[in-house]
């Protein structure tokens, strides 16, 4: 009887430690087997979403900016998000999301995303933060001179 419960216990303990790492993660875990490279700011992209004409400086009266990210081994539903943040400069404010988009994907392929100004852009640090399933990926920096 003793035997017994003490394997109860046993088997009710490893329960527990084998199920503890799994609580709380629906929200804030996510394991992907996508992954972001090739982060590059450009004037453009071509019909398969690749970058044309990559720089890391724009002029203040360009109308529109690019990032174009390569994306690998994504699974189905895969959120790709990028954040456009205005990072310091002659507008005076630090750190101010300009904008944000996300894309539902899979496979391996060019994403682009783009940012358009009807005036001019602000003069300034920026950059462009990636993001696979909410977990930030990568960063690409840009200055508007």
């Amino acid at each position: 009887m003793k035997g017994k419960l003490f394997l109860a216990v046993a088997l009710v303990l490893v329960s527990i430690l084998l199920v503890m790492p799994l609580v709380g993660c629906e929200a804030s875990c996510s394991v992907t087997t996508a992954s972001l490279s090739e982060a590059t700011m450009c004037t453009g992209v071509d019909e398969n979403e690749q970058p044309l004409d990559s720089a890391d400086v724009f002029s203040f009266d360009i109308f529109e900016i690019f990032c174009s990210v390569k994306l690998s081994n994504a699974p189905s539903e895969t959120v790709v998000k990028a954040e456009w943040v205005y990072v310091e400069g002659e507008a005076g404010v630090t750190d101010y999301l300009v904008g944000e988009y996300e894309l539902t994907t899979d496979g391996t392929r060019y994403l682009s995303f783009s940012l358009t100004s009807d005036t001019n852009w602000p003069r300034g640090s920026y950059k462009v933060v990636l993001y696979v399933d909410g977990q930030e990926k990568l960063s690409a920096p840009f200055t508007v001179e």
